[in-house]
């Protein structure tokens, strides 16, 4: 009985063991098929690729610009100079039907155009190449990344990604000619005449004796007394005077009068009148601040002129040129409003931002204009 009995044990735990690895052995089998099915899975979902037969830009931007401009030191010395502009602030115009992209705005004059990254979108990611500026050669094109040369108009050729044909677009760049604001001048045709300089009608002059300002509307035919501030009526000009007028806003003239007056050193004395139709105003002079360094010296027979913006001319004998922009308060000189000659005997402006001088020595006439 007792042998009966351990064979039965012994096969009962054969049973078990036998039992319990075929399970083991399942689950795994279980596992391993599920892991198998799932990476199928995503295998199938990465290499499955859509391609397109879109072949358009839909973005061009410009990054960031060079500028490089040449100047002169206070030594005289030629000087280079850099600064950068915001291309993206330029907008870039994308014509689909004549496949033409171009700027409707020019970009400052002095921008390195041999040198211009660019970010260009293409609709459904169609591959951008860009053609030889010497050749039919197209290299491939990194957005954001290559340097382009653009002192020519360029080719860029998108292609569809599922390769059914491509499109060709051409990229020009505008940019200015010329510096804005700078003086160009012309030496006008012998005989040309000065232009009558362009204010609001009045000329202004002291009285003859000394002690008031005197008006005319029609070139001294007729004359008329303005009232004057009396508490300084010992600062009038009293050699070297100029006065001019312009508009300054709808119904108020704007008057000013300089002068130099021996109480005053270093400086012309200010005088100014706010002519309103509908309030009496009156000749009123105004003080230099003592920190004000910017002063009109002395000494010069100036002609005051109304120019561009607001603002006023005053030019010397030797073609020195001063401008105010705060009416009469304040005169600089800037390297953009340089004279062509040394020796003036008549200055105007014509009030289209023209300023015209006529040479002493020669009776040339010359024009300049600032570039816009």
């Amino acid at each position: 009985m007792s042998v009966i009995l351990g064979k039965v044990r012994n096969f009962a735990a054969k049973f078990v063991i036998e039992y319990s690895m075929k399970r083991v052995f399942q689950v795994i089998c279980g596992l391993l098929a599920a892991s198998w099915l799932l990476a199928s899975c995503l295998n199938s979902s990465d290499n499955e690729t859509t391609l397109y037969d879109d072949m358009a830009v839909t973005s061009f931007k410009l990054g960031t610009l060079n500028m490089y401009l040449h100047s002169t030191t206070t030594a005289g010395k030629d000087t280079v100079y850099k600064s950068t502009y915001a291309g993206d602030t330029y907008n870039m115009s994308i014509d689909q039907l004549n496949h033409r992209i171009y700027n409707t705005d020019s970009l400052p004059y002095g921008i390195d155009c041999a040198h211009i990254v660019c970010n260009v979108t293409t609709r459904n990611n169609g591959v951008v190449y860009v053609k030889s500026m010497i050749s039919d050669t197209l290299v491939y094109f990194r957005s954001g990344t290559d340097s382009i040369d653009f002192t020519q108009p360029r080719v860029f050729r998108v292609f569809a990604t599922d390769g059914s044909g491509s499109r060709d677009y051409t990229v020009t760049l505008n940019v200015r000619k010329q510096e804005a604001g700078k003086m160009l001048w012309t030496q006008m045709a012998s005989g040309t005449q000065m232009p009558e300089t362009y204010n609001a009608g009045w000329e202004f002059s002291v009285s003859p004796d000394g002690r008031g300002i005197v008006a005319s509307n029609d070139h001294w035919a007729t004359t008329a007394e303005e009232p004057v501030n009396g508490d300084d009526i010992m600062l009038l000009p009293v050699r070297n005077y100029s006065s001019t007028c312009w508009n300054l806003n709808k119904g108020i003239v704007y008057a000013l009068m300089i002068g130099d007056n021996d109480l005053v050193s270093e400086s012309v004395v200010v005088w100014r009148r706010l002519i309103d139709s509908n309030q009496p105003t009156e000749w009123t002079y105004m003080p230099r601040d003592e920190e004000n360094s910017y002063y009109l010296p002395k000494g010069q027979k100036y002609w005051l002129l109304p120019y561009t913006e607001g603002s006023v001319l005053a030019v010397d004998g030797n073609g020195k040129i001063y401008q105010s922009r705060d009416q009469g308060i304040t005169w600089k000189t800037t390297s953009r409003l340089v004279s062509p000659v040394s020796k003036v005997v008549a200055a105007a402006t014509d009030g289209d931002g023209g300023l015209w001088l006529l040479e002493s020595e020669t009776g040339v006439v010359w024009f300049g204009k600032q570039t816009k």
